[in-house]
């Protein structure tokens, strides 16, 4: 096993210097000092007015503590039921996939999994609820999010690494889905009904229908849920392939063929153009739940049901009418579960335990691949997760959690893509979290925590492999006014991670991403030293945050390429190496209506910037890291009856790739929404509203998903809908 210790010298530090360098660190100065300087100059024209822009307590459920979203002293976003209904897509990495340092494993419109930093697959915990969703998504991009956003209420994205909560698997970020299915609280109305409808234009024919009720009957809160969402392939203002792959298509058959001219190669009559092939998708979803609440506590039980069919893209290459004389695969996916929860809560349960939460899920996974409707891989899983979270009372100035976690997966593959071997997976951990105030007036507060793991792989008909990853962090968190117009926060992480069952034990082919696999059962623990730096600005004119982050990796796994085939297929083999991942986030906001006399309208101006970089000991570019990204948005409503957006996304051009990926070309897209209150629903929320996406009509494609010259993102299109309250 390789050392986990490092030493850093002046070479790296040039190497990150330079990284830093090419998106200009001096606009970033500008930006940042511009905003506070702002803030102040205008703090005066704030006194004596009516702030009518009161910032509510969000807080971060993940956290057992649950703090306020502005006192949390790590990288962090939580969207609100509100914004996700303007931000809702068919897939959980399209609707977070522009919040900062995130993007998407885009594989179609039935499969998106979150990216965060670069990170993906196993080291992005997905979340429902606290526990982990059941589903096979970590294993290959093609599996589908058993978490829809659709019956979402909040969703929280921590960035870095979360490894002491919620497991090795965790160590580039949790992306948590929250719905209302268990209530911890009283409803507060003895019914309640919300709606949501959906139809999309010609791009995509999407047709999305949702409904939840809800209420209260004495102690007891009922919840009833469910959706259904189907659309078409979709359209694309090109070719389904990108001009690099065709270009190195055109090369490989003049290569092959000395006798072609070279014309030849450049004929793409027959590929696919204007939409992408086998993308339509068909969703539907259900949830039953209740709770019994009393003054000091809650349990509640909820069961619910997800069904996906839906197209893999990037199989078919001929026009529709071509496919099985050309024997081209369909290949589909028909994804399954059932799932049952219980959590429950006790408060004040002595002088020595201020709560107790616990958390129990079941979940029945599987999923069929079909070719050409015949069923080629059965993919199977049953998921048993709980953890239980303990708020100990103050223990002289040491406030803090502790708590104890354990998974257990029953995994197996049979078919022509079983490139992993029927695996059981069971992983107990506990874990510390504790807090204590630096100075009197409790303004700076000391950080800290750990974790111990076990990790036991046990593969049919191979020796089980066993790991004891443990995690330590560490850091300041400094509120300088007192109040929580600001947070400074540093973060100091050492972290382990467990490989994977397929990073141990895959062979064979992976169809979805068009490789021959190979694990490593050799592979050892994978090691992080890390540190996050936060400026958080929360109240006033600007607000915003600028996050800095470094990561230095030991052992780390890499799926690398070679110019070496099996089965007709490029070979990947999973590989340890030292790798260093470095950059930022950066979220600025000038509320105009805090300063200017707009009565009850309401003007922003957003800025947001994300970057991140990613190499090897060797100076080796590491594979799909998204590239730099600028979003700017204006945001304008007049009270509660009208709300508009503009947007513009622009992506920069990745270069920076490793040998045996094609380089991304730039991008920018515009997009626009609105919302109108309907005038005859004063006492009900009840909206119409538009999106337009991608109004340029511009190709582009996302450099951090296996299909980004197989399947761009979608081309203009546009979407109509009512939702709201009844």
């Amino acid at each position: 096993m390789k050392s986990i210790g490092y030493t850093l010298n002046i070479s790296k530090f040039k190497q990150i210097a330079k990284g830093l360098s090419a998106i200009n660190l001096l606009n970033i100065s500008i930006i940042l000092a511009s905003c506070f300087v702002l803030d102040s100059q205008l703090a005066e024209a704030q006194e004596g007015r009516d702030n009518s822009r009161i910032s509510p307590k969000i807080t971060v459920s993940a956290d057992p503590l649950e703090p306020g979203l502005f006192e949390f002293g790590r990288p962090a976003s939580v969207i609100e039921q509100d914004e996700l209904a303007r931000r809702n897509q068919s897939t959980l990495g399209e609707t977070i996939g522009l919040e900062p340092g995130v993007s998407s494993s885009f594989f179609g419109q039935g499969s998106s999994r979150p990216v965060i930093r670069g990170f993906a697959g196993d080291r992005i915990r997905v979340l429902k609820n606290g526990v982990g969703t059941g589903d096979v998504s970590n294993i290959s991009e093609d599996h589908v999010v058993v978490a829809d956003p659709l019956q979402s209420k909040k969703i929280e994205i921590l960035r870095g690494p979360e490894t002491l909560l919620y497991g090795s698997s965790a160590i580039g970020g949790v992306v948590n889905v929250i719905d209302d299915s268990i209530a911890e609280q009283p409803l507060g109305e003895p019914f309640k009904a919300d709606i949501i409808g959906q139809l999309g234009d010609s791009s995509d024919n999407e047709k999305t229908v949702g409904a939840k009720l809800l209420g209260e009957s004495g102690n007891f809160n009922w919840h009833l849920s469910g959706f259904y969402r189907r659309s078409d392939d979709y359209e694309i203002p090109g070719f389904a392939e990108s001009s690099r792959l065709r270009e190195a298509e055109a090369f490989e058959q003049i290569d092959e063929h000395d006798d072609h001219e070279q014309g030849e190669g450049d004929d793409h009559d027959d590929e696919v153009r204007g939409k992408v092939l086998n993308t339509d998708t068909e969703t539907r979803g259900g949830t039953i739940g209740s709770s019994y609440v009393w003054d000091r506590g809650f349990l509640g039980a909820s069961v619910s049901g997800f069904d996906s069919d839906y197209g893999v893209p990037g199989h078919a290459h001929e026009e529709e009418h071509d496919h099985e004389e050309e024997g081209e695969e369909e290949v589909r996916i028909d994804a399954r579960q059932v799932r049952y929860d219980i959590r429950g809560g006790l408060y004040d349960v002595s002088q020595s335990i201020e709560s107790l939460k616990y958390r129990l899920s079941y979940a029945d996974y599987k999923h069929d691949e079909l070719e050409n409707g015949a069923v080629g891989t059965k993919f199977r899983k049953d998921t048993f997760e709980g953890r239980l979270d303990l708020v100990h009372a103050p223990i002289g100035s040491l406030s803090g959690s502790a708590g104890f976690q354990f998974l257990y997966e029953d995994f197996s593959a049979i078919g022509e893509e079983a490139f992993l071997l029927p695996t059981k997976t069971f992983s107990p951990a506990i874990y510390l979290f504790e807090t204590i105030p630096l100075n009197g007036q409790a303004s700076l507060h000391l950080d800290f925590g750990g974790r111990v793991e076990l990790v036991s792989h046990d593969p049919q008909g191979l020796q089980s492999e066993e790991f004891v990853p443990f995690s330590l962090s560490v850091g300041p968190r400094w509120n300088p006014t007192g109040s929580d117009d600001y947070t400074v926060a540093l973060t100091l992480a050492y972290t382990e991670r467990a490989p994977s069952a397929v990073e141990l034990f895959a062979n064979g082919p992976h169809l979805a991403r068009q490789i021959f696999e190979v694990g490593d059962s050799s592979l050892s623990k994978e090691a992080s030293w890390g540190a996050d730096l936060v400026f958080r600005k929360n109240r006033g004119v600007v607000t915003g945050a600028f996050t800095p982050f470094y990561q230095h990796y030991t052992n780390y796994i890499n799926l690398n390429g070679s110019s070496e085939e099996s089965d007709g297929l490029p070979l990947f083999v999973y590989e340890e190496l030292d790798a260093y991942f470095w950059g930022f986030e950066l979220q600025s906001a000038l509320h105009l209506g805090e300063i200017l006399d707009l009565g009850e309208k309401n003007l922003a101006l957003e800025y947001q910037l994300d970057y991140v970089r990613a190499r090897s000991d060797d100076s080796q570019n590491l594979p799909r890291i998204p590239p730099l990204r600028n979003i700017v948005r204006a945001r304008y409503g007049f009270s509660e009856w009208f709300e508009s957006y503009v947007e513009g996304v622009m992506v920069s051009n990745q270069s920076d790739v490793s040998e045996f990926e094609l380089p991304t070309d730039s991008y920018a897209l515009l997009n626009v929404g609105a919302s109108v209150k309907l005038p005859f629903a004063k006492e009900r929320d009840l909206r119409l509203f538009a999106r337009g996406t991608n109004l340029t009509n511009e190709e582009a494609r996302v450099h951090t998903s296996f299909l980004k010259d197989l399947a761009p993102l979608r081309g203009r299109s546009f979407l109509f809908g009512v939702q709201g309250s009844l």
